[in-house]
């Protein structure tokens, strides 16, 4: 039986620059429209929008922010962030004693 590949889930913070007319909203919109986009927050803090990204390896997810999001006009800077290993997750507590960890490619 052939194994499916675990996806790879990453959180990225984007600092933008809010329009005249539509503050966020236009940009956060557009984000928000991508197919690899789970999520997308307006925030509060050092940074303005809070995205999670989830795609089939860690270069798709690298190459999805550097080509699509880090071009956008208004995008200043982003900072991504892969998440590792599961311990809660939408209230529920993960698997314990089994190593879980992302095979090294």
């Amino acid at each position: 039986m052939k194994k499916t590949a675990e996806k790879v889930t990453a959180v990225i913070e984007l600092k933008i620059t809010p329009a005249k007319d539509t503050g966020f909203a236009k940009i956060a919109e557009r984000v928000a429209k991508f197919p690899e986009v789970d999520a997308c927050f307006l925030m509060s803090g050092a940074y303005d929008l809070l995205v999670f990204v989830t795609g089939n390896s860690l270069q798709d997810v690298a190459h999805f922010v550097s080509a699509e999001l880090s071009t956008i006009d208004g995008v200043l800077s982003t900072a991504t962030h892969f998440m590792l290993k599961t311990y809660k997750a939408k209230g529920l507590l993960a698997e314990f004693g089994r190593d879980k960890r992302l095979p090294i490619v």
